[in-house]
Formats: C-alpha cells, structure tokens, sequence
C-alpha cells in the first residue's frame, strides 16, 4: 500500500464511519419517536446518542489519519455486533457488517501505513498532539468497560440495568426466581427487573400472568416477598418518577386498604411504563 492508497483507505473507512452513524442515528430517532418495543426497543434509548458521538468521533479521527481512531471504531463495531447478537438472538446484517469491518480494516491499515511512510521521510515526524493520547485512552478504556458490562448484563453475571420482557430475562435468572419459590414453573413472566448490583437476589420486581411480585432481602439476610393478584388489585399510583439517574417507583393498591405494595422500576427504553400498563391492562380486563 502506497501513500495514495493509505490516504484513500482512510477516507473509506471515514465514509463508512459517518455513513453508519447516520443510519444509527435515524433508526434511534424512529425508535424513540414511535417508543417501540421488542428489538427495535434496544433503540429506544437516549444513551444510544452517546455511541453514535463515539462512532463519528471515529469517523473524524479516522479521516485527520488516526490510528487510534480506526482501532478504536474496529473494536467498537465487533463488540457492538456481538452485543445485538446476544440481545437478539441472532446476527443482523451479517452481510452488511462485514462491508463496514472489510472498510474499518482497511482504514487500519491505511492509517499505520501513512504515518510508518511519513516517518521515513521525516526522522522528526510527530503523529499527534500528546493531549490526543490523554483523551483517546480513556475513552477507549471506558468504552470496553461499559461493553463488558453490557456483555455481563446480557449473559445474567450482573442483573441487568433495565426492565426485562419475561423472553428476555436470562435462563439462570429465570431459574434462580423458580428455585427461591417467587414464582412457580405454572406462571408465566411478562416482566422483570432486579434494581440489584450484583445478583438478581439483592431485590426485584414480577409481573406475571397471575400477580405482581415484590421482593428483597431484609437485614438478616432473609428473603421477603410480597405479592398481589390481579383480582385483588384496585388502581396504581406513580410515587416517585424516575429518570436516568433513578428508578420510578410505583404503589399497588388492592381492595383492602392495608394490603399494598411498592415496586421500583428503571425508566431505561421506557420499561417502567411498559411494566406498568401492562398491568393496568391486566387490572382492567379481569372481569
């Protein structure tokens, strides 16, 4: 690879870059707008914004000849395919992602190329202003950290950070609720969300066919569950609104005045609401 060629794979890689974020951007805006659900639902969320700025960030980097840049966007899209992979259950866009990673690569290449030539020309050749590195590193180590929680969060290691459709909620977790006897192998999970840091056992909230389930671990270290069923609920009031920082929290009110309930739920992707109009919905159909 010649100069010429370097400084071309470079643009490419730029192109497909700002072409990537653009369409990201778009699908998130959708998303958000139509406050969709289901896969399209992992869109729904503001904090996808931030990975986009990361994407065309990248982009530009790659464009000023960055090799931090096209390493960084490489690693970036790998991670964030096999994050959607174990989200969905499937690839999407196999065909398209190894267009963008053929292109990714070759900006690589074309950036280690340009600067190893311009070096040779010139002993005294610095590649970057060293407040670069200060800025690149930390991004970069943030970056795979925030991934490898994701990653934790997806697989059931870590609960994960927002409300969970019941065929989403991780097979380990589905069994660890079976065998603590919160809910039984008879009952169906519409929703769950466990506000715990490390095990879903720390606290958490079940919506299920039947009832609404709340649940946590007292001081002694006992678990204490409390429960509703859908019959026995009268209204839901909304307590406290949450936002990124802090979860909602929502009462359940049955016809007895001394029974009720309080749930805690994340407002990531809209789970909250979408917890709780579900069982609204439940409460005003049950005849």
């Amino acid at each position: 690879m010649n100069r010429t060629e370097a400084i071309q794979a470079a643009k490419n890689g730029s192109i497909a870059a700002t072409i990537s974020g653009v369409l990201t951007l778009a699908v998130v805006f959708f998303a958000m707008y139509t406050d969709s659900d289901g896969d399209l639902g992992l869109w729904n969320d503001a904090s996808n914004l931030f990975d986009i700025a990361l994407v065309f960030i990248c982009a530009v980097g790659i464009y000023r000849k960055s090799r931090a840049a096209a390493v960084v966007l490489f690693v970036y899209f790998i991670l964030s395919r096999i994050y959607l992979t174990i989200s969905l259950g499937r690839f999407p866009g196999f065909f398209l992602s190894l267009i963008f990673l053929y292109y990714y690569g070759k900006a690589i290449q074309g950036t280690f190329v340009f600067h190893k030539l311009e070096k040779a020309q010139n002993p005294e050749y610095r590649a970057a202003p060293r407040w670069y590195y200060f800025v690149g590193i930390p991004l970069g180590v943030v970056t795979l950290i925030l991934f490898g929680l994701g990653y934790l969060t997806m697989t059931g290691a870590m609960p994960s950070t927002e409300v969970l459709a019941g065929k989403k909620v991780p097979q380990s977790e589905m069994e660890t609720l079976l065998a603590e006897g919160i809910i039984d192998e008879h009952e169906k999970v519409e929703y769950f969300y466990s506000a715990g840091f490390s095990s879903i056992m720390e606290d958490g909230n079940v919506l299920t066919d039947r009832r609404v389930i709340s649940y946590f671990k007292n001081e002694e270290g006992e678990l204490v569950v409390y429960e509703l069923y859908i019959p026995d609920i009268r209204n839901v009031e909304l307590v406290e609104e949450g936002n990124y920082l802090k979860d909602s929290i929502y009462q359940v009110n049955s016809y007895d005045e001394d029974a009720w309930l309080q749930i805690v739920l994340s407002t990531e992707s809209g789970g909250d609401v979408r917890f709780i109009e579900a069982l609204r919905k439940k409460i005003e159909e049950d005849p």
